[in-house]
């Protein structure tokens, strides 16, 4: 897309818990930066606005690199990505958000263009492939948020629990595209994640 999207403003998770991992995920590191940082620029080249969404901002104060970036606080703690979804959705000024998980590296901008293109009207834009459902690579209308709030008043944590209320679009994905959607949620994810790329960069 020659222009930046507008009306949308890409929301990066940032406050799970990372118990597989063992460590915060927001600071996965590839070679000497974090791949946050990375998936930010990456989102800039495709969004007008693009902040994270984090249980605290205080785990950013002494990290290298996220001064420029806006941070919003949880309004939701102990809730999962729907408390986070929910809080972008009620801070942010544009129509949508586009929300993602911090561990999913190095986002494919070609892909959520195509998705944006397709959003029309909806009140949700989600990717599925073979029956499984992407609710944290989507897109979210601002209109979404009562239907998130009463989940979370009955501790219906799922953002898809909520769909059924919703005017839901799907954003079917190809092979291709489904092989550039990774979630890195344990160190032989990042390993295999690492060999990868590193293969990639040889061939």
């Amino acid at each position: 897309m020659s222009e930046k999207i507008k009306n949308v403003t890409a929301a990066v998770l940032c406050g799970g818990k990372s118990r597989r991992m063992g460590f915060d995920k927001a600071f996965l590191m590839d070679e000497e930066q974090y791949l946050l940082l990375q998936t930010v620029r990456e989102l800039q080249i495709l969004f007008e606005q693009v902040v994270l969404v984090s249980n605290t901002k205080a785990k950013f104060e002494d990290r290298t690199g996220f001064r420029e970036i806006p941070i919003l606080e949880d309004f939701y703690i102990e809730k999962g990505p729907i408390g986070g979804i929910s809080t972008a959705l009620q801070e942010v000024q544009t129509e949508y958000i586009f929300a993602m998980a911090c561990d999913m590296p190095l986002p494919d901008v070609s892909l959520i263009g195509r998705m944006y293109r397709k959003l029309g009207r909806k009140q949700v834009l989600v990717c599925s492939h073979e029956g499984k459902l992407e609710p944290l690579f989507a897109f979210y209308h601002k209109s979404c948020l009562p239907a998130f709030e009463e989940q979370i008043r009955k501790n219906e944590l799922r953002p898809r629990s909520a769909f059924s209320s919703l005017e839901v679009e799907m954003y079917h994905l190809s092979g291709e595209e489904k092989r550039s959607i990774v979630n890195l949620n344990t160190p032989g994810d990042v390993q295999k994640w690492n060999e990868k790329t590193a293969k990639n960069e040889r061939d």
